[in-house]
């Protein structure tokens, strides 16, 4: 089988590997859509590592599987599942296994025609295409950031960064109920600013061109209830604690992928304004895996407006190429079985 390899920043090559046979509780899988994850983006454009592979967001097909696995069949369309709970841990046996100290990982390998894992890393779905099934992990990264950040109805928000998580999440913001909804992103990421303002931003603010927060203050001069971050929390919480109300909650998914970062904010106005910063994570995603269907069935998250452009695997190099133009082209873009 052919499977991408990657070493950073900016290379990347099929190679031929044998595809491999489920054992005892797997199942084989054919990749038919994976998409280029924010983070896969960033590494690609700047992070350094020997030769490896990626993708983590992506469905397909079962075509063998196992002695003794149960509840997946051949022919089943299925997402991957990029963490489960360990079940046995003490938030686990406490009944919060959101909080699981052992999460077990599905591992970061689809850019591939076909992956093979414990079939527990496996997802049925149902009445959705593989491109829709392949969004599910990015939208349970959503789901969580949103919850996080206390988002409810009538809530003023404010989105740090709207790419396609930051995107999804804006849209359950309006599912949620939220009174205003504020996106700060940058004016040269044309076609993912096209989106928020459809899937409902009432204001667009741009960092590369004006002064977020002042004008955030023009018109919510108390702040926002709420603050969504998706990008580097070193970038942006500073400005976060500052746009926020009395009593408002962060909840940032951004990572810095360094042992140590330096946050700078004023610290005062974080305690006598007395806010919440939360580290949204959505692992053990699994928890959130039937939520997330459910939301791309109805349409709440509508895949054929996110997903932009789809390259097959030969072609995963251009694939990259225009993912890490930051929107200015693209919205999501998938690679697969096209």
């Amino acid at each position: 089988m052919k499977a991408a390899f990657f070493r950073l920043p900016g290379e990347v090559e099929l190679r031929e590997v044998s595809t491999p046979e489920p054992k005892a509780g797997e199942a084989l899988v054919r990749i038919i859509a994976c998409g280029i994850c924010g983070t896969d983006a960033e590494a690609f454009r700047s992070h350094k590592a020997d030769w490896h592979r990626r993708g983590h967001e992506y469905a397909g097909e079962v075509v063998a599987i196992g002695e003794g696995v149960v509840g997946l069949k051949v022919g089943d369309i299925v997402s991957g599942v990029s963490s489960v709970p360990c079940g046995k841990c003490n938030a686990c046996l406490k009944g919060l296994p959101k909080y699981c100290a052992q999460r077990q990982y599905g591992g970061s390998d689809a850019f591939a025609e076909y992956v093979c894992k414990r079939a527990e890393f496996f997802h049925p779905i149902h009445n959705l295409t593989p491109e829709e099934g392949a969004l599910i992990e990015p939208l349970t990264v959503a789901l969580q950031l949103v919850r996080d950040g206390n988002v409810q109805l009538g809530s003023t928000v404010l989105l740090i960064g709207a790419g396609p998580i930051g995107l999804m999440a804006l849209k359950l913001c309006r599912e949620c109920g939220a009174s205003k909804i504020f996106v700060s992103h940058p004016s040269t990421s044309v076609e993912r600013l096209k989106l928020a303002q459809e899937w409902g931003a009432d204001l667009i603010l741009h960092p590369d061109k004006e002064d977020v927060v002042g004008k955030l203050k023009q018109v919510e001069p108390d702040g926002v209830e709420c603050v969504l971050v998706t990008i580097k929390p070193s970038i942006a919480i500073s400005q976060a604690v500052e746009a926020s109300a009395i009593g408002g909650t962060i909840a940032f998914v951004g990572v810095e992928w360094q042992p140590e970062a330096t946050l700078k904010f004023d610290v005062d106005k974080f305690h006598f304004h007395k806010l919440k910063l939360i580290g949204s994570d959505h692992n053990p995603c699994s928890l959130l895996y039937d939520e997330a269907e459910d939301l791309l069935q109805r349409k709440v998250i509508d895949a054929q407006k996110l997903i932009t452009h789809r390259f097959p695997l030969d072609c995963i190099g251009e694939a990259f190429d225009l993912a890490c133009k930051g929107g200015r082209y693209a919205r999501k873009v998938m690679v697969g079985a096209y």
